[in-house]
């Protein structure tokens, strides 16, 4: 018994050094692979640097070659030993968080890279559907001008002038409202070749013609010249006047074209300003510019109501409708007061004192309701009644100051420019009365009713 005790003792001692040596071989053994494997990890770094080198000097398509080269290493470094392993694989897994946050922008720039990319089409689009509706828009505008489609059939008859050019021919036919784009005529007419082949002299032409036709009509020989007539008309000629000197010249139908002409509607921006009331006698009268005309014999009313409409247009200048706005006065309230000086006064200084006498009434309406000028009960008498055709007396009181306050409904006559500037640009003084001497033609201007009293005597007038 004593002796399997003994023998357990001596079992167990040699146990206990059994297991005490095992750790420490353990130890000793794990210490040298940890080495070797910093060794073998250290190597591998250098491999890994000059492996860079070669890298980054071969160039960015080589570089992604090596950095697979070099992830492959390190996968085989992370197999040689347990304790390197374990913290290589730490690190390819922060590496890999790490490509992980990198890639994540790229996705997102990628993402805005796309919507900016949508936008962009979008704005594209709009731009070229924009770009085609113009085109179609301006397309469709010249084939109607080029076509004559929507336009007047009125007949005109156009003189072309000897060695006129393309360009000059063009100029006239936009003019004559036959054509309304000068360029696209002279575009036209050199893709014909028709350039230098018109023939000068009379022709008759129309809006509606296409330029096909029109340049055939401009190509043909002009058999009869017809014949013109050279009219006068005056300043502070009335319109029913001017309407009877046509006729005189056998131009046209008086009252033909004093229909026509109230009627206008030629297209002119000062036709805008007219102003439409019932108790103006004629619509346009004060719109028939007084000036020297030619025009043909047999003549159609509209082409003479057209070509008065626009010379009125042309002599009528920017800069007197900004002297208008300047006075906050509108064109027909002009043209009316012009008219009334122009019938009171024969030269430029009387009718500026004129348009002050005037301007000073209306501005004191209160003590000078009545402008008082002898050609407004005229008009009424000479012009108006006798050519109504219903009677009304309430026109007629309008008219007259005399009678009616302030401005009549519209211009007695038609006056020139030197009566339009006299208003726009009046004498500044403090009469309000004036009378002149009719046989000498000497105006004599008054403050008050007895200074004006005294005048019509020297005038010769009481």
């Amino acid at each position: 018994m004593e002796q399997k005790e003994l023998e357990r003792s001596e079992n167990d001692v040699l146990l206990d050094d059994i297991l005490n040596s095992v750790p420490e071989e353990t130890d000793s053994e794990t210490e040298s692979e940890e080495t070797a494997a910093a060794e073998d990890i250290a190597a591998a770094s250098d491999e890994n640097n000059e492996e860079a080198e070669e890298i980054s000097a071969a160039g960015a398509d080589d570089e992604a070659d090596g950095e697979e080269e070099s992830s492959d290493q390190d996968g085989e470094i992370n197999t040689d030993g347990e304790s390197g392993g374990s913290d290589d694989s730490d690190e390819y897994d922060d590496y890999e968080d790490d490509e992980d946050e990198e890639d994540t922008p790229k996705k997102r720039k990628k993402k805005k890279r796309g919507h900016g990319h949508i936008i962009f089409g979008l704005l594209l689009s709009v731009v070229i559907i924009s770009v085609s509706i113009l085109a179609a828009v301006l397309i469709l505008k010249c084939s109607k001008e080029f076509l004559g489609i929507g336009k007047s059939d009125i007949e005109l008859v156009i003189e072309i002038p000897m060695n006129s050019s393309t360009a000059d021919i063009a100029e006239q036919l936009y003019n004559e409202g036959i054509i309304s784009n000068a360029d696209l005529f002279r575009l036209f007419s050199k893709f014909k070749g028709a350039d230098g082949t018109y023939i000068a002299g009379t022709h008759t032409l129309s809006p509606k013609m296409d330029y096909n036709t029109l340049i055939e009509t401009l190509q043909e020989e002009v058999e009869n010249q017809r014949e013109t007539a050279d009219v006068v008309f005056p300043e502070g000629i009335t319109l029913f006047e001017a309407a009877q000197k046509l006729e005189e010249k056998n131009v046209c139908d008086a009252k033909e074209f004093i229909k026509v002409f109230n009627a206008g509607g030629f297209g002119f921006d000062f036709e805008e300003e007219v102003r439409i009331s019932s108790l103006k006698f004629y619509k346009m009268e004060g719109y028939f510019f007084p000036d020297t005309y030619q025009f043909y014999v047999e003549e159609d009313p509209r082409v003479v109501a057209k070509k008065i409409y626009r010379n009125f247009d042309a002599r009528v200048t920017p800069d007197l409708y900004g002297r208008m706005r300047d006075l906050d006065m509108e064109l027909e309230d002009v043209l009316t007061l012009a008219s009334v000086v122009q019938a009171e006064a024969a030269n430029t200084r009387d009718m500026k004192m004129v348009a002050s006498v005037f301007f000073n009434r209306l501005n004191n309406p209160d003590e000078y309701p009545l402008l008082q000028s002898d050609p407004t009960t005229n008009y009424v008498e000479n012009i108006i009644k006798p050519n109504i055709e219903f009677k009304s007396e309430t026109m007629f009181k309008a008219y007259d100051t005399y009678q009616g306050a302030g401005l009549p409904p519209g211009p007695i006559c038609n006056p020139g420019l030197d009566a339009i500037n006299a208003v726009l640009y009046p004498a500044e003084t403090d009469y309000y009365y004036f009378c002149s001497n009719l046989e000498t033609g000497e105006f004599y201007y008054a403050e008050t009713l007895e200074e004006h009293n005294q005048n019509l005597v020297e005038a010769g007038l009481v």
